[in-house]
Parts: C-alpha cells; sequence; structure tokens
C-alpha cells in the first residue's frame, strides 16, 4: 500500500512539474515577443518567428514531461522522489525568474509589478497579432512598452 502512495505521489508531482512547465513555456514565449519588439522586427517575420519558437518551445516542454515522468518514477524505488522534485522545480523556478527579470533589464524599467509585466505582454500581443496592417516596426514604435507605464 506503501509503494502504490509512493507512485499516486509520483504522478501529482509530475503533473505540477508539467504544469509549471506549461507556466514557463508561455513566459518564454513573452520573452521572446519583448525581445521581438525591442529589435524592431517585420510585421510578417515576426508573426512566422513567434510561431517557430512556440513549435520549439512545445517540443522542448514534452521532452520534460517525459524525462521528468521516467525521473521520478525512478526515484521512488531510490527513496529520492523528492530529491528530484525540487531539483526539477528549482530549475523551473529559475527558469520562470529570468523571464521576467530579462525583459524588465532589456526595458530599463524599475519597479515593474505583475500588472505591468500583463500590460506589456498584451500591448506586444495586440501589435505583433493585430491582422489588416502591413507595416514595419519603426525605431520609434519598438519602444511601445513604455507608452504602458508612462
Amino acid at each position: 500500500m506503501r509503494q502504490i502512495l509512493s507512485y499516486l505521489l509520483c504522478y501529482l508531482l509530475w503533473v505540477i512539474t508539467a504544469a509549471l512547465g506549461f507556466l514557463n513555456l508561455i513566459a518564454a514565449r513573452g520573452l521572446c515577443l519583448v525581445i521581438l519588439a525591442a529589435i524592431s522586427f517585420n510585421l510578417w517575420a515576426a508573426r512566422a518567428v513567434d510561431k517557430f519558437i512556440f513549435i520549439f518551445l512545445g517540443i522542448i516542454w514534452l521532452v520534460l514531461v517525459i524525462f521528468s515522468e521516467y525521473y521520478y518514477r525512478d526515484s521512488v524505488p531510490k527513496k529520492k522522489l523528492w530529491k528530484s522534485f525540487s531539483l526539477i522545480t528549482g530549475i523551473q523556478f529559475l527558469f520562470l525568474f529570468l523571464t521576467h527579470l530579462i525583459p524588465a533589464l532589456m526595458l530599463g524599467v524599475k519597479g515593474l509589478n505583475w500588472i505591468n509585466y500583463l500590460l506589456i505582454r498584451i500591448r506586444i500581443l495586440y501589435g505583433i497579432y493585430r491582422r489588416g496592417v502591413e507595416r514595419r516596426y519603426s525605431s520609434s514604435s519598438c519602444y511601445f512598452p513604455f507608452i504602458i507605464l508612462s
């Protein structure tokens, strides 16, 4: 019975890891969109790069899910499940921290909170996915996230 509970815990932790990995995927995509907006990409090229990045990050997420399931399942008999979970979760939280730190450092804005990040991402997504507009981002429009914060 104890072994069954250990494997149930293993798969519960695996689901948590997969969910946190998906959150990392979304955060990494947001980071890529901030970088695309900062380097002033063509609208069509930005859309293509965004799609390819999302596919690439999705493949990385899938590899993480498959690897973490194996890693957790393998660490149950060794009684190292919590050590394995804390290692992978620590790496995921570090990555999540960096994906939120880099845009703040790139934009040079102090004191960003979660609402500022949300507004920046909404504005970037709106700018990239706006339909029917075929124009290049000019050098003045690549700094449009500052408009939200002022």
